[in-house]
């Protein structure tokens, strides 16, 4: 009887994978979210889809018996590394600077969400409750649910709008990871009574107190400690993934155990472990790809893909609450961090752009869910209607976002030639070559000199501006610099600018721009974006001897594309 458990066990697992890494690729090919793919994969082998063809099949390949269970215990740990790949985007030194806007911003992009959560969560009627003696804490959950975003997918979001390295994207990631941070430290204080039933002061206040000690000891003596394990782990070059990848793996397999332990789930571990790595300033970018890619194409496919064995999609479809999540959850999460935007200092414009981007909700949203539903606390009406509004939530976010940041592009040719190009950096290090830029633009930027270094070489210590593809763009807004400033220099062996697929950088593009303009900061990026975005135009590019040749390239319209070569971040 084992072996038959292992077999089906084995099968089931091989089957979900193998739909889920189809049916995702070919929705992604499609212009679409991996995860809505993958979802859709589950829904197929379900209940919904599968169960209604052949149900004494689709009973058999996914036993609801020990199979089943173990089915479960690969997907939890899938949860506790998909929150490792989300913690590590956070960067706590981005949101120590940026300041009044982002948290104006991140303040009322919770508010908004929580209080329209929680009040649709008092009216709803008692027949949409699990328990309706439990209203408060169903309440309170749908509130935080609202109230979340999704790291994966904002960051996805701005990458493929040219917008991650920008003013708008460095603001709606800082937003977000604030977002994230309360959202799941509130969730880990309302699991306890979730998986417990009654609310007791006692056990709530020692799994909040010995949580709270985890996230201190964590970041306070962890982060130091494991600060300098990664700087030895990633001595060799050729090595270092795979033992930062283990490390890491370890680590967040004890942090949920003792979140576990704790009373708080173990999700919350893996968040904490995720953010105390991904602080670190030794971890490289091509590093945290690779755990991204080994989470996001080993695990995350399955974990996503059960949901649809979960529930009958189309029997606990309920328009009416579909609807009303939506609508709150946007109208909320939009206008909160719209007008928080807006009284940071930011246009409108902008402000809507990033009220969109911060709305996406995702895998986040959706794991949420899924910890509600397994606890017994929401039916699966409210968990399809989350589901629905996470998947809609991401599709809307970067054609809204894309809407209104779009406008007339700045003449890059123009630009250039006002500024500097250097046909071979004699750099060999990513300062050497910005210092090396600055001293090309000097005769324009004046007195701006140092100040344009400093603010420079503070943004590339926020978030490295090594592209991939051998591209770097530093790039800073300069207080008293009236318009754009724009070096470009080539680099014949390469300048290591910590880009995500370690590749050193051979087109390094120096971008500064007047302060308050993100709208024409975005323009330019994505203007130079475009103009490299084939290998063909990278190569002619480094070919150049003039700066005709240079400039004609540059203006030049870019062949039409339906979607680039390869995702640096997963579609969550």
């Amino acid at each position: 009887m084992a072996e038959h458990d292992t077999l089906v066990f084995l099968l089931s697992l091989a089957i979900l994978l193998t739909f889920a890494r189809v049916v995702g690729e070919g929705v992604r090919w499609l212009g679409f979210p991996l995860i809505v793919g993958e979802i859709s994969a589950g829904i197929l082998l379900g209940p919904t889809v599968f169960g209604r063809l052949a149900p004494h099949a689709q009973r058999w390949l996914f036993d609801p018996g020990a199979p089943s269970k173990m089915l479960a215990g690969y997907t939890n740990v899938a949860a506790v590394l998909l929150l490792v790949v989300a913690g590590i985007e956070i960067n706590l030194s981005i949101i120590k600077r940026r300041g009044r806007s982002a948290l104006l911003t991140s303040l009322l992009g919770i508010f908004l969400p929580l209080a329209g959560g929680f009040v649709l969560g008092q009216l709803l009627p008692d027949a949409d409750l699990v328990r309706p003696d439990r209203r408060f804490l169903f309440a309170m959950f749908i509130g935080v649910a609202l109230s979340i975003s999704a790291l994966p997918v904002i960051a996805k979001t701005l990458l493929d709008l040219g917008l991650f390295k920008t003013e708008i994207g460095l603001l709606v990631m800082t937003a977000a990871m604030v977002d994230d941070l309360v959202g799941w430290l509130a969730f880990s204080v309302l699991l306890g009574p979730m998986t417990g039933g009654a609310v007791a002061p006692g056990p709530i206040a020692r799994a909040v107190g010995l949580t709270v000690g985890f996230v201190v000891v964590a970041l306070v003596v962890g982060r130091p400690l494991l600060d300098r394990a990664l700087l030895r782990l990633q001595r060799d070059h050729h090595t270092e993934p795979r033992r930062v990848l283990s490390l890491v793996v370890l680590l967040a397999l004890f942090g949920a155990s003792f979140t576990q332990w704790a009373g708080i789930h173990a999700v919350f571990g893996g968040f904490v472990v995720g953010v105390t790595a991904g602080d670190s300033r030794h971890l490289k970018e091509r590093t945290r790809a690779i755990i991204h890619e080994f989470v996001t194409t080993i695990f995350a496919p399955v974990f996503f893909a059960s949901l649809g064995l979960r529930v009958d999609f189309v029997k606990a479809f309920d328009l009416r609450l579909c609807v009303l999540v939506f609508v709150i959850a946007t109208g909320a999460k939009v206008i909160g961090c719209t007008l928080g935007s807006r009284a940071g200092g930011m246009a409108w414009r902008p402000a809507a752009a990033i009220g969109f981007g911060l709305n996406a909700r995702g895998a986040m949203e959706i794991i949420l869910a899924l910890l509600a539903l397994d606890a017994g606390l929401i039916r699966e009406q409210v968990f399809v209607a989350l589901v629905v509004m996470a998947l809609a939530t991401s599709l809307i976010s970067g054609p809204a976002m894309a809407l209104l940041v779009r406008s007339v592009e700045d003449d890059l040719p123009t630009l250039l030639r006002r500024g500097a190009w250097t046909r071979a950096l004699e750099a060999s290090s990513a300062l050497e070559a910005i210092d090396e830029l600055l001293t090309s633009v000097a005769p324009q930027l004046g007195e701006l000199a140092a100040t344009a270094r400093r603010e420079v070489l503070h943004r590339e210590g926020i978030s490295p501006t090594g592209l991939g593809d051998e591209i770097a763009i530093p790039h800073a807004a300069v207080e008293g610099l009236r318009g754009p400033v724009l070096a470009l220099g080539f680099s014949k062996k390469g300048i290591d600018f910590n880009a995500r697929d370690g590749r050193p950088s051979r087109i390094v593009f120096l971008l500064l721009v007047p302060p308050r303009a993100p709208e024409r900061e975005v323009r330019l990026l994505a203007a130079i974006a475009r103009a490299v975005i084939t290998p063909e135009r990278r190569t002619n590019l480094l070919a150049a001897t003039t700066m005709e040749q240079v400039t004609a390239l540059l203006g030049a319209s870019p062949a039409p594309s339906l979607r680039t070569s390869r995702t640096s971040l997963a579609d969550y």
